[in-house]
C-alpha cells in the first residue's frame, strides 16, 4: 500500500528559558531525537512540536519576564533543529500550557509579546492560512495581541487540525483549557472535512486526557469542566486521532510496546481496554483514537546527566541547575500514514534501565476502516 506521510512528533521539551541567559540552549533530549527519527526513518514529511517548548522552568512565577530576545534566539534554534529532520521545513507548532505563560508582562526592555508566535515560521513552510482555515482569538488581557485557537493544514493529502490552549485561562497561572468557541470550531472542522466519517483526520494539541500511568494503570488528567465536550468533538470520525503531550517523565514512559501510546476510545468516552502488548487494531470497534507524543523532559534529579546549566536564573547570584542536563529517560513519537493504516513509533533518547536508545519498541498498527 502507497505511503503517504512520515511524521516526527517532539513535545515537551521544557527548553530552560528561565534561566534568562543569553545566547539560549536547547535541551539535548531534542537535538538527539530529532537526529535519531530521520537516521531511523529519513526524512520525514512533517514534524510537530507539542507544546512547552519555551517552558517555565525553574521558577515559573519568574520567567514571565523573560526577555524577547532570549525568545526570539530559542525560536530560530528550535525551529533550525527540528526543520533539518523534514522536507521543506514543515513544522507544526502547538501552544503548551508553560508556553501560554511566558512573555505576556514585559520589562524596562521588554514590551510585551506572544510566547506562542510560531505562525510566521507555519505559514512560510505551509502558506498562509485563509480566514476560513483558522480561528483567531484574542486575549482580555492584551486584546492587541491575536492568538491562533486552532487551525487546519493539508500535508500529502493528510488532514491535521492544530489546536490551542485559552489565553485567558493560561496567563500567569500553571493552568489552562480549550475553551466553547475553539471545541466548536474543531468540531465544525471535522464535520467539514469528513462529512463520511472515514477519513483519517489527525488533530494536534498539547493537554492529555487519558494516558498509561507507568506503563499500565489508566490516568485521567482532563479535569476542567471542557472535558465533555472535547470528548463529543471527535465522535462520528472513527479515523480521527488525537495527538497529545503534557504528561511526560519517567512515569509516562513506555517499554517493549508502541501500543501504550495509543488508546481508542469507546462511544462513553472510556478506553476500550486494555491496548497495553498488543500489535494492531483488528477486531476492535471504537470512535476514535487518542495517541500520546511521548515527552522529552522527565522530572526526578536522578534521571538527569549531571551537564546542566550554570547561570542566574533569577538568582544574584550564579547557580547550577541539574534538570537543564541531559535527559536519560525520555521519548518520542513517529507515525507512518499509509492508504489503508497508520503505524506508530515509541523511540527513546537517554539511558537508563529498561530505556535505551538502540530500542526498538514494538510498532502499533491502526487500520482505518
Amino acid at each position: 500500500m502507497k505511503k503517504f506521510l512520515t511524521g516526527f512528533c517532539f513535545t515537551d521539551i521544557h527548553n530552560q528559558q528561565s534561566m534568562l541567559d543569553y545566547p539560549t540552549a536547547l535541551r539535548t533530549s531534542l537535538v538527539e531525537a530529532v537526529k535519531m527519527a530521520k537516521e531511523e526513518f529519513g526524512c520525514g514529511d512533517l514534524a510537530i512540536v507539542g507544546g512547552d517548548n519555551i517552558s517555565n522552568y525553574p521558577y515559573w512565577n519568574r520567567s514571565c519576564a523573560l526577555p524577547k530576545k532570549n525568545f526570539l534566539d530559542l525560536k530560530e534554534k528550535l525551529h533550525k533543529c527540528v526543520s533539518e529532520s523534514v522536507n521543506d521545513n514543515k513544522v507544526l507548532y502547538v501552544a503548551g500550557n508553560n508556553d501560554m505563560i511566558l512573555g505576556d508582562i514585559g520589562t524596562e526592555e521588554n514590551e510585551p509579546y506572544n510566547t506562542t508566535d510560531f505562525y510566521d515560521l507555519m505559514e512560510a513552510a505551509f502558506g498562509k492560512v485563509p480566514d476560513n482555515e483558522k480561528l483567531i482569538l484574542h486575549a482580555k488581557e492584551k486584546p492587541g495581541e491575536l492568538y491562533w485557537g486552532a487551525f487546519h493544514y493539508v500535508v500529502n493529502g493528510i488532514d491535521f487540525i492544530g489546536i490551542n490552549i485559552d489565553p485567558d485561562t493560561a496567563f500567569n497561572s500553571h493552568e489552562g483549557y480549550y475553551n466553547d468557541e475553539t471545541m466548536l470550531w474543531v468540531k465544525n472542522k471535522l464535520d467539514e472535512i469528513d462529512p463520511e466519517g472515514t477519513k483519517p483526520v489527525f488533530v494536534v494539541g498539547h493537554l492529555s486526557a487519558i494516558y498509561y500511568y507507568n506503563d499500565g494503570e489508566l490516568k485521567e488528567t482532563m479535569r476542567n469542566g471542557n472535558r465533555s465536550m472535547f470528548y463529543e468533538i471527535f465522535k462520528g470520525h472513527r479515523n480521527a486521532f488525537y495527538l497529545y503531550g503534557h504528561v511526560h517523565g519517567e512515569k509516562a514512559c513506555y517499554r517493549d510496546c508502541s501500543s501504550g501510546a495509543v488508546l481508542h476510545i469507546n462511544h462513553e468516552g472510556e478506553p476500550l481496554g486494555d491496548n497495553l502488548n498488543e500489535t494492531d487494531s483488528q477486531g476492535k470497534e471504537y470512535v476514535y483514537s487518542f495517541v500520546h507524543m511521548g515527552g522529552l523532559r522527565p522530572y526526578g534529579e536522578e534521571f538527569f546527566e549531571h551537564d546542566g546549566l550554570t547561570g542566574y536564573g533569577g538568582e544574584e547570584e550564579l547557580k547550577f541547575f541539574l534538570k537543564t542536563g541531559t535527559p536519560i529517560i525520555a521519548q518520542f513519537l513517529i507515525f507512518e500514514v499509509y492508504e489503508d493504516r497508520v503505524v506508530f513509533h515509541i523511540r527513546n533518547t537517554g539511558e537508563h534501565e529498561h530505556y535505551h536508545k538502540t530500542d526498538k519498541l514494538k510498532e502499533y498498527t491502526v487500520y482505518f476502516s
